[in-house]
């Protein structure tokens, strides 16, 4: 038994100590190694584009919110508020946004044009608009009238009040709050 197992460690060093096959080995270890190097490389480059991607949506979409707050800060107070017939009824995130987020002001008890001495508001409470990389926006606008305290906490809408928070928030496609400005705007005397 022992001449036997001699003989196989023989026979397996001479295969060893020959060179036949040792170029194909090295040929797929370097195969492997270049396979997982560009592999490293490509996802970088995926993750890359569409962390890009998500950086452009954020500033178009920061960019409507500041243009919508733009137009309100070319207006009289008086003409601070939004249209009652363009704000969204039932179940649309515009009414119901306030629930599942506290910075969004309820839907409901907003300076709207028309009473309280709120004028011709320059804008809709809502829109959508297709930005210049071709994608889908939903701008949704809030003005509330806020108290002087700490928090600007709300206020019923009343003659005479003299402060009003406007709340711009942008949204994408599916709805998802991609950007917000919120801006408050005194009465002067």
């Amino acid at each position: 038994m022992r001449a036997s197992f001699d003989s196989i460690l023989r026979k397996l060093r001479h295969r060893l100590s020959g060179a036949d096959g040792f170029g194909l080995i090295e040929l797929i270890i370097a195969m492997f190694l270049l396979t997982v190097a560009v592999s490293a490389m490509l996802s970088l480059y995926v993750g890359t584009a569409a962390s890009m991607q998500r950086a452009g949506a954020k500033g178009t979409a920061l960019t409507l919110a500041e243009k919508q707050m733009e137009t309100y800060r070319t207006v009289p107070f008086t003409a601070i508020c939004v249209d009652s017939a363009t704000i969204p009824t039932g179940g649309d995130r515009y009414v119901t946004g306030h629930a599942a987020d506290a910075t969004i002001p309820a839907s409901t008890g907003q300076a709207i044009g028309g009473s309280n001495g709120d004028t011709g508001c320059p804008s809709s409470a809502s829109y959508t608009i297709t930005g210049p990389d071709h994608r889908s926006y939903r701008v949704d606008t809030y003005v509330e009238y806020v108290g002087t305290d700490a928090t600007f906490s709300h206020l019923t809408p009343a003659s005479g009040l003299g402060l009003k928070r406007v709340t711009v928030i942008t949204r994408d496609g599916a709805g998802g709050i991609i950007a917000r400005a919120s801006s408050t705007f005194v009465r002067s005397s």
